[in-house]
């Protein structure tokens, strides 16, 4: 039996699927099965996937659309290799993805999920998402939304089984997110700090066309990150979602209230996480200071008081030298009147 399973689901695939899946087929380390669930697709996504006449490649035609999520659960199901990597139909995984997470899960018999960074790609356009790695970064960082590249990851088989863990075929969207909070209350997850993984970003995406949707159900999901803490109810709650979640992202043009507001909403954090030992808290700071940073930088029309915020929570030994260097120049000359608030 192989070490490694590849499971991917697809509905009318068609434009990108071939590129796809010789990414797949191309990978340095060649022990694997590639399990594909065809949701009753009506392009020509089944010929594509025959073409390759490659016997890694096991397809499942399924008579109707299931759904993605209830696929990778049949798929997930079917699986019986240690390992399971997962692989969306439009992404590409550069050559060594492989081999790298497969040595990294070797290493950590412990850790449960492992994903990459990646870089995500529409046409020429390019940006490159960094991911935390160590383990208790990345559960720090879950409070504040997905922070795995859910095409990226691979997964230890034994501990979904022995937790019954399986994608939420409930909920609509976010559904990797939902699954790694909840994995992350029994075994460590952790990214391995290389790029090998394109991710595909295009109109046709579910992400890009149920965007409402999905900001409500990441609403419902904050709140069920925040309420082992017994947050979720706090009557700051609300900031989180203002500074937390890409789909709820409202802190730009705010005012020095605001800035105190959220400021004040880190320390409840702080203190409900000493009282139940949830979270590492270097790894809480480390988290609430990225997000912290992210605020200033997004209002820089606050001039000395970012400044002020920034040099005495010492956030630039969080951020980097290049972003802490933009801020530090991009401040003073907002000062100076040289930018204008949009």
């Amino acid at each position: 039996m192989p070490l490694l399973t590849v499971l991917m689901s697809v509905k009318n695939g068609e434009p990108y699927l071939g590129e796809t899946v010789e990414s797949i087929l191309n990978q340095t380390f060649r022990d694997f099965d590639y399990l594909i669930l065809d949701n009753a697709s009506k392009d020509n996504s089944r010929e594509i996937i025959r073409s390759f006449n490659d016997p890694r490649i096991r397809l499942i035609e399924l008579p109707k659309d299931i759904g993605q999520v209830a696929a990778l659960n049949k798929g997930l199901d079917m699986i019986e290799t240690p390992l399971v990597a997962r692989m969306d139909a439009d992404d590409i995984s550069l050559p060594r993805r492989f081999e790298r997470q497969v040595a990294f899960m070797e290493r950590h018999p412990e850790i449960g999920v492992c994903g990459t960074y990646a870089v995500a790609f529409e046409g020429e356009k390019q940006v490159r998402w960094k991911k935390p790695c160590r383990p208790d970064d990345v559960k720090a960082r879950l409070l504040f939304g997905c922070c795995l590249a859910h095409p990226s990851v691979m997964l230890r088989k034994k501990l979904f089984d022995k937790f019954q863990l399986r994608y939420d075929e409930e909920i609509g969207f976010s559904e990797d997110w939902e699954l790694w909070l909840r994995a992350s209350r029994h075994f460590p997850l952790a990214n391995i700090p290389e790029y090998l993984l394109k991710y595909r970003i295009h109109t046709s995406s579910v992400s890009s066309r149920y965007f409402d949707e999905r900001q409500k159900v990441d609403e419902q999901l904050m709140k069920k990150a925040l309420a082992p803490l017994g947050l979720d109810d706090h009557p700051l709650h609300g900031i989180h979602k203002e500074i937390a979640l890409a789909t709820t992202f409202n802190a730009k043009g705010r005012d020095a209230e605001f800035i105190s507001r959220v400021r004040e909403w880190f320390r409840e954090l702080a203190v409900a996480n000493r009282e139940t030992g949830i979270y590492d808290q270097r790894a809480l700071q480390k988290a609430m200071n990225g997000r912290l940073f992210l605020v200033l930088k997004s209002n820089p029309q606050l001039k000395g008081l970012a400044l002020k915020i920034f040099l005495n929570e010492r956030l630039f030994l969080y951020t980097g030298f290049l972003s802490s260097l933009k801020f530090l120049v991009k401040v003073p000359l907002f000062s100076l009147g040289i930018l204008r608030r949009k």
